[in-house]
């Protein structure tokens, strides 16, 4: 440790002159402030909740600071995000801080627009619905539909309790069995269109449509 330290003395003398040097030249600029739109965060949000309002996606941050770091400063070093770990179900209304915002070192924040905000958080609740075959068109002249399965029969879904409320079953895209005279089988997507749902357990199921001809 004593060799390191008696080694290089020169240079690392050099060195400490120069940070020195360095600091007191940064730290004797003037200050000046300028306004980035930064994109608004949001973290620990509870796991059982969900955010269902719409709050600001930016936030105008004014900062000051040396003329040096201000000149190289871009929105991209700036950090803006909100703790919601202790938010409640229900409206939640939020003063945003100063430690809401990650700046580079030297820079600091002065103002902040809009400097509170309203964030609704809703629980989530899971569900089983039955999957329907969504069928189009008749099968072939002389026979009808004897048995229509689907394969998983039910699908767990989430959402809020006031989307859950108007969901009963979920349906597939539409399959045309116009024609057919012997057993279809198709994998097919649920359909999401107007689901206000935020989760399905799969995406797609299997279809088997049985035509039997007519007596």
């Amino acid at each position: 440790m004593r060799s390191f330290l008696a080694s290089n003395t020169k240079l690392k003398v050099l060195a400490l002159v120069f940070a020195l040097a360095l600091w007191f030249f940064v730290a004797g600029q003037s200050r000046t402030e300028v306004g980035f739109l930064v994109p608004l965060g949001f973290k620990g949000i509870p796991k059982d909740m969900v955010m269902t309002s719409m709050p600001p996606d930016e936030l105008e941050v004014r900062v000051t600071g040396p003329k040096l770091f201000i000149n190289n400063l871009s929105p991209t070093q700036i950090t803006a995000e909100i703790d919601l770990s202790g938010a409640r179900e229900g409206l939640n209304a939020y003063r945003i801080q100063s430690k809401d915002i990650i700046t580079p070192m030297g820079v600091e924040v002065q103002r902040l627009r809009p400097s509170s905000i309203e964030v609704k958080l809703e629980k989530v609740v899971r569900a089983e619905l039955p999957v329907r075959a969504k069928l189009t068109g008749r099968p072939a002249a002389g026979y009808r539909v004897a048995d229509v399965t689907v394969s998983p029969r039910t699908v767990a879904v989430t959402g809020t309790e006031k989307e859950m409320r108007k969901i009963k079953e979920v349906s597939t895209r539409p399959i045309d069995i116009s024609g057919i005279d012997a057993p279809l089988n198709v994998k097919i997507q649920i359909d999401q269109a107007g689901l206000e749902l935020r989760s399905l357990s799969v995406d797609s199921v299997e279809v088997r449509i049985l035509p039997r001809k007519e007596r």
